[in-house]
């Protein structure tokens, strides 16, 4: 064979071996970004927006064994200043009869919030909440409100173990659960507005919150439409009251 084809063959041959490596790599890439958000059991696909109306309710335990009934609704959509935002409503301590309720406005396009409002379950005015405020009342605030989507921290990557869960109140839903980093055997749900169902400290065997009730539509928020477009400015507030 004339050594000029030789060598053109050769060229030839180790670009298609780098072409077919290439076409591997692709592939297997392509496949990992499918996997993440493609869900590899219909029992749970992540958090699903909840319906106007649906609420939750969580038994939250702190450290030192103290409970508290959190109720959450979806409040649904509204125009706030012209951006089309959608809302949910949370009273953190449902049988504190002088707690606050919190209510957050959210960017539809953004996630970001847009809006806070808050109200005294003894008092008739409800007060606009700046952002910043709430960070220095509760720092990483953000972090503890319910979430209309599939918080990253519950993606579908993790490896799940699948259950069923019934409710206080009887209702049984399909969940998944998993250990986090932090030792906590978390359950979810794409059944339940928020998708939380329930937490385990797994090193003191501890629940620290649990899914007591929950419903996909019916709930009244306690702060109107109307009350959180025309909120009071205002410098204090306490969720702890």
């Amino acid at each position: 064979m004339n050594k000029k084809y030789r060598n053109l063959i050769i060229i030839l041959v180790i670009l298609l071996i780098a072409l077919v490596f290439i076409i591997i790599l692709s592939n297997k890439k392509e496949q990992v970004d499918l996997t993440y958000g493609g869900w590899e059991s219909s029992v749970y696909t992540g958090f699903h927006r909840p319906n106007q109306g649906g609420w939750s309710e969580l038994i939250i335990v702190d450290e030192e064994g103290n409970q508290n009934l959190q109720r959450s609704i979806y409040l649904g959509q509204a125009k706030i200043d012209g951006v089309l935002a959608y809302g949910v409503e949370t009273d953190p301590d449902v049988f504190n009869s002088s707690g606050s309720i919190l209510q957050v406005w959210y960017d539809e396009n953004s996630d970001e919030i847009i809006k806070m409002v808050s109200k005294n379950k003894q008092e008739e005015d409800v007060i606009c909440v700046s952002q910043s405020l709430m960070e220095l009342i509760m720092p990483g605030f953000e972090t503890y409100l319910p979430s209309v989507f599939t918080p990253d921290k519950y993606h579908s990557l993790i490896d799940y173990t699948y259950d069923t869960f019934m409710t206080e109140t009887g209702k049984t839903i399909q969940i998944a659960k998993f250990v986090d980093e932090y030792q906590t055997e978390i359950w979810v749900s794409s059944e339940v507005p928020f998708g939380v169902v329930k937490g385990v400290f797994l090193p003191t065997n501890v629940t620290v919150v649990n899914l007591r009730d929950f419903s996909l539509s019916g709930a009244t928020p306690l702060i109107s439409l109307s009350e959180m477009m025309n909120c009071k400015a205002g410098e204090s507030l306490d969720l702890d009251q």
